[in-house]
């Protein structure tokens, strides 16, 4: 991961510049945590700057982390009360700042929390990944700190950096999690064919039948089919096979 803080004009160098989200990030809150943590000493100037981010993927609740827990807090905190820059952000994909000395109502909860918690704005930035799947992260200022324009956009380019490393990871994890569910799978009609060549040979039926025999127990006992399997073969492991087919080995 190959990171330079902006110090006064200095910018980031962008020839060669990689953000890894994959390596060593096993789980969707690594990737967060070590964006998050990227962030901060990236963008972290003279002053030093906090980030918190926060992934949202269907079915899932949202998974937040911070460079520092104070900053994990107060972006955890816009799940809790249900507001904050970083669900605006995310939502009209565009940056949303907002300071510690304002008049909006919008934000006045927000400012308070804010504030509370030893900052003077707030930058939230959001990612662009695949559609119903959402990230923003907030870079947190101290008091009297003003994001520049130039801090701004510096922070936007690193979101869009940002943005790929986080689809890589996604669909590495995702690949991952398909070749986990393939494995199963094929442990799993592993034990079923090799308890059907058991029924196979106790009652001299072909497979389909054999199979037909299997699935009749699995509704009857409200069992999955490899449940069945597993027990047949536990039954019989180490001895031999009964002449017939017999339920009752199947408890």
């Amino acid at each position: 991961m190959a990171v330079q803080p902006i110090s006064g004009t200095r910018r980031m160098e962008r020839t060669g510049f990689l953000l890894d989200l994959v390596s060593g990030a096993d789980t969707d809150l690594d990737s967060v945590q070590r964006l998050a943590e990227a962030a901060a000493l990236a963008l972290s100037g003279k002053v030093g700057i906090d980030c918190a981010a926060t992934l949202q993927r269907p079915g899932s609740p949202p998974v937040t982390a911070g460079s520092v827990g104070t900053a994990e807090c107060l972006a955890g905190s816009e799940d809790r009360y249900g507001d904050g820059p970083m669900a605006q952000a995310a939502a009209t994909s565009e940056p949303v700042q907002v300071t510690g000395e304002g008049s909006s109502q919008r934000w006045e909860a927000y400012r308070r929390r804010l504030v509370a918690s030893g900052y003077g704005s707030a930058l939230a930035v959001p990612l662009e990944l695949e559609p119903r799947v959402s990230c923003a992260m907030v870079l947190l200022g101290p008091a009297n700190f003003d994001f520049t324009p130039d801090l701004v956009a510096e922070a936007t380019w690193f979101a869009s950096v940002a943005s790929q490393s986080m689809k890589l990871a996604l669909e590495v994890r995702s690949v991952r999690s398909a070749g986990d569910n393939l494995k199963a799978v094929l442990e799993s009609r592993t034990s079923i064919d090799v308890a059907c060549g058991v029924i196979m040979a106790q009652n001299r039926c072909s497979y389909p039948e054999a199979f037909s025999k299997l699935a009749g127990v699995s509704r009857q006992r409200n069992l999955k089919v490899r449940s069945v399997a597993e027990n047949i073969l536990k039954a019989t492991s180490g001895g031999s096979p009964s002449t017939r087919f017999e339920p009752p080995v199947l408890a």
